[in-house]
């Protein structure tokens, strides 16, 4: 199992040798195309401590809809907060949607850049502090999930490049760096959910396929509610997505979102799409 979880395909090689190949991962070094699709679909082969960057325009487009009626509402623009944005595609697909119609929109992820450093065919990318957390060739893309095998491979190349000069990579919407120039109302930055937000309270909180079972315990989970309800004004709003994969190769879109009541002290559901998320019952017992 170890060998499989280490040493993965690269899709993008093999599947023109090897046509209807189902295994696979998609191609890494397409981080580097200035293809926006692949460059997106090459970030979902990252994962950090067990989450992954997966991330597609178009995710959260019920959603977004629903909000938008929200925000049409409000007597000023809102101040967003975008929590786990991944790279941003997502993010970017609300600004669009609402047309800037916003005060100040901040983008955030733990995760928001790596550095990497080409050597023999081989590309290796680093999480800050050094460690090595992908290795990718055009064939194969390999994975420090056994330590030991990867290790093996990987562990006199290490030692041998460990103070060659190495490349930021930012991980971020190629398109979205762009209108950030223009726009100073859109700040990309990186932000740990489970640490309390420390600037201006915003009107809205978006947390996009982070917050579940799959990835944090209840008690996280709950410790990060905690932070969004206190990034809140009085009534602000706290909006929470799942995609959830089905066995079709689809996903279904689910959501739900909550309303700061700062009287009962407690999050009031205003509305949820395809049946709400997983984690409402932790949303709806929490008192603050």
């Amino acid at each position: 199992m170890l060998l499989f979880d280490t040493i993965k395909l690269n899709k993008e090689y093999w599947i023109k040798k090897i046509p209807g190949l189902r295994w696979g991962v998609p191609n890494p070094l397409n981080v580097f195309s200035t293809d926006q699709k692949k460059y997106s679909e090459a970030l979902t082969t990252f994962n950090f401590s067990g989450v992954f960057k997966t991330t597609q325009a178009g995710r959260h487009e019920q959603t977004q809809r629903c909000l938008k009626e929200k925000i049409d509402q409000l007597n000023d623009p809102p101040l967003i907060l975008d929590i786990g944005a991944s790279d941003g595609s997502t993010s970017l697909d609300l600004i669009n949607l609402v047309k800037g119609a916003f005060k100040k929109y901040y983008i955030t992820d733990y995760n928001i850049n790596c550095s990497y450093l080409h050597d023999k065919g081989y590309t290796f990318f680093f999480k800050t502090g050094e460690e090595c957390f992908l290795v990718a060739t055009k064939k194969f893309v390999f994975f420090p999930a056994g330590k030991r095998l990867f290790n093996a491979l990987f562990k006199r190349k290490l030692e041998r490049i460990k103070n060659s000069a190495k490349t930021e990579l930012l991980f971020i919407n190629k398109d979205l760096q762009e209108l950030q120039k223009t726009d100073a109302g859109i700040a990309v930055m990186q932000y740990n959910i489970f640490e309390p937000w420390i600037k201006e309270k915003v009107n809205i909180v978006i947390v996009g396929n982070l917050l579940n079972r799959a990835y944090f315990t209840d008690a996280q989970i709950e410790t990060a509610i905690g932070n969004c309800v206190n990034a809140l004004t009085e009534t602000g709003l706290l909006v929470i997505i799942r995609n959830v994969a089905e066995k079709n190769g689809t996903e279904t879109e689910k959501s739900a979102i909550y309303q700061k009541n700062t009287g009962t002290g407690s999050l009031q559901k205003i509305q949820e799409i395809n049946t709400g998320i997983e984690i409402d019952n932790l949303l709806l017992s929490f008192r603050f």
